[in-house]
């Protein structure tokens, strides 16, 4: 399976919201989180229309398939973006990971969310 690195660009106070972002949807790294939301985010339009700033700018990146690829560049057109690096800043600073939460086999929420604490190396006190 052919793997596509897509690369953009953002300043590095768009990087530290960004890395915000992250964190606040339980994503262990950035390119994970980039992933997800340049693949998941909801429908949007976009309002003011942010550029680079003379600031120095970062790039970051991730890999995804050939399918993946064609779905975010069927986003970035369906959305209204001018091109891909405007499209990655914004669901990067802006977007919200919608996740469906499943009980698996206990059907026991807690017994689930301790299972995701011991697989981060965490200690849950639920009681």
């Amino acid at each position: 399976m052919n793997k596509i690195i897509i690369n953009f660009n953002v300043t590095p106070s768009q990087k530290e919201t960004i890395e915000l972002r992250m964190r606040e949807n339980g994503f262990d790294d950035i390119s994970s989180y980039v992933k997800v939301v340049a693949l998941k985010t909801q429908k949007f339009s976009i309002k003011n229309r942010e550029t680079l700033s003379q600031e120095a700018s970062v790039e970051l990146s991730f890999s995804v398939t050939e399918a993946q690829n064609a779905v975010i560049e069927k986003n970035v057109k369906e959305y209204g973006c001018e091109n891909m690096n405007e499209y990655m800043c914004y669901v990067s600073l802006h977007g919200v990971v919608s996740a469906v939460i499943e009980i698996r086999s206990t059907g026991n929420l807690n017994a689930m969310l301790e299972r995701i604490a011991k697989s981060r190396g965490l200690k849950l006190d639920l009681d």
